[in-house]
Parts: C-alpha cells; sequence; structure tokens
C-alpha cells in the first residue's frame, strides 16, 4: 500500500517463542510506502533473539528513518 504522502514507511515486528524452552525471537521486517516508491517488498532489517533487541533494532530503525536523505528499506544493522 502507498500512503500518499512526502515520505513514509511502516515497521512489521513479528515475535514468537521458540522450543521447548520458549525462546524469544523476533523479526523485523520494513517496508517504504512512499508514493515515489516502485517496489513494494519488505525488506528484513534484523532478527532478534531478546525484546531488549527489539527495542534496539526499533531505535536504529527509526533514526534511520528520520535521517535526511535516508532509505528505509535498508539493512540498518
Amino acid at each position: 500500500m502507498t500512503v500518499d504522502q512526502d515520505r513514509s514507511a511502516s515497521l512489521l515486528v513479528r515475535v514468537w517463542l521458540e522450543g521447548g524452552a520458549g525462546q524469544f525471537r523476533a523479526r523485523l521486517t520494513s517496508v517504504d510506502t512512499s508514493p515515489e516508491t516502485e517496489d513494494d517488498a519488505g525488506v528484513s532489517v534484523g532478527v532478534a533473539s531478546s525484546p531488549g533487541d527489539v527495542i534496539t533494532f526499533i531505535e536504529t530503525w527509526l533514526r534511520t528513518f528520520v535521517a535526511p536523505g535516508a532509505c528505509t528499506g535498508k539493512d540498518t544493522s
């Protein structure tokens, strides 16, 4: 979906518990929803094995997004 704004993006955070011990896992996927974007495929920006790692990835992704001239679909790890 494209949003009619100057620049926009979405970040999907999927979390799950894996294995018998309930190990935490997360995958973060970014989609650039800016009008000039031709390819709307999601780009995986990170995987995490703790809630703290998820917060770090989100903070990094947001800082990259608001940076002048930043591209939201790039790997920020």
